[in-house]
């Protein structure tokens, strides 16, 4: 059940940055947040629903996030790296986490800025009833 926030611009406008600096939409709402003039995802979702312009500054602040993301995970690779390098042994569960944090980026750049990290390739059919059907794979 949505809670009875009232809109705030400014409080909308601070979370929407929380968003944009990688932070989960879970961590910067009601009652995560424990915030009381925070919105929960009802009342935020209620609100998108009947607001365009608040739509897509969300969607901004979702697609800004994912460079802030990419390069928090460039960040760790390297640190471990570097770690990796003064020791004898790398551990074997925090390669993994580190692998599987890395993937889940990925995944969500791909999906939410597809212009920019989405895989390229890509099928393309043309040709007209007349003539033999061409396909083409672009790299």
């Amino acid at each position: 059940m949505a809670n009875k926030t009232k809109k705030n611009d400014k409080i909308i406008k601070e979370m929407f940055q929380e968003l944009a600096q990688g932070k989960s939409l879970r961590s910067v709402l009601s009652p995560q947040n424990k915030d009381p003039n925070r919105p929960c995802w009802e009342t935020l979702r209620t609100w998108m629903k009947k607001d365009d312009d608040l739509r897509k500054n969300y969607e901004t602040a979702k697609s800004d996030s994912m460079e802030f993301v990419m390069s928090e995970a460039s960040d760790l690779l390297k640190s471990s790296l570097e770690d990796s390098r003064h020791t004898d042994k790398t551990d074997l569960g925090k390669t993994h986490l580190i692998k599987s944090f890395v993937d889940l980026s990925k995944w969500k750049a791909e999906r939410i800025q597809p212009k920019y990290y989405a895989k390229k390739d890509s099928l393309q059919l043309s040709g007209s009833d007349s003539s033999p059907l061409v396909v083409k794979w672009d790299k």
